[in-house]
């Protein structure tokens, strides 16, 4: 199950919307930026991984009509690397992101999915600690 992020827990929260002459009648693109914090954690003792997904609300809400597309990027931007014993193999990464209309709320729903692992070696640590991203949404806005 993902974990919510509420938006206003996002850090550094930023968004610039930019007036655009896009395909049927889209007229507006939305550039959001940010950082998630979050806690993904593996320790060492055999082969241990860790995956997990976390979500996000972001930009202006929108009906379903005005949405077009949306389009995301996201890079780990903090880690922690523990190792106490030699012989430790850890990995962190993004498996997956993915950014859309949610009909809920009305806004776009950043979905990123992160891997942590540590083998080998005892009382190694790895973890993930915050996400970067970026968020681009094209809309047809009434001016």
């Amino acid at each position: 199950m993902a974990i919510r992020i509420p938006t206003n827990q996002v850090v550094n929260l930023q968004q610039m919307e930019a007036v655009v002459a896009g395909p049927d009648g889209a007229n507006r693109l939305f550039a959001v930026t940010g950082q998630l914090d979050v806690n993904l954690n593996a320790f060492s003792g055999g082969t241990t991984q860790q995956t997990q997904t976390f979500t996000v609300l972001i930009g202006p809400v929108l009906t379903r009509q005005q949405f077009f597309r949306a389009i995301c990027t996201a890079s780990i931007a903090k880690t922690t690397l523990q190792v106490q014993t030699p012989g430790n193999n850890s990995t962190c990464g993004i498996t997956t992101s993915d950014a859309d209309w949610d009909d809920e709320s009305g806004q776009v729903e950043l979905r990123i999915e992160v891997s942590v692992s540590s083998n080998g070696g005892t009382n190694n640590f790895a973890g993930i600690n915050s996400l970067a991203f970026q968020v681009t949404i094209l809309a047809a806005v009434a001016a």
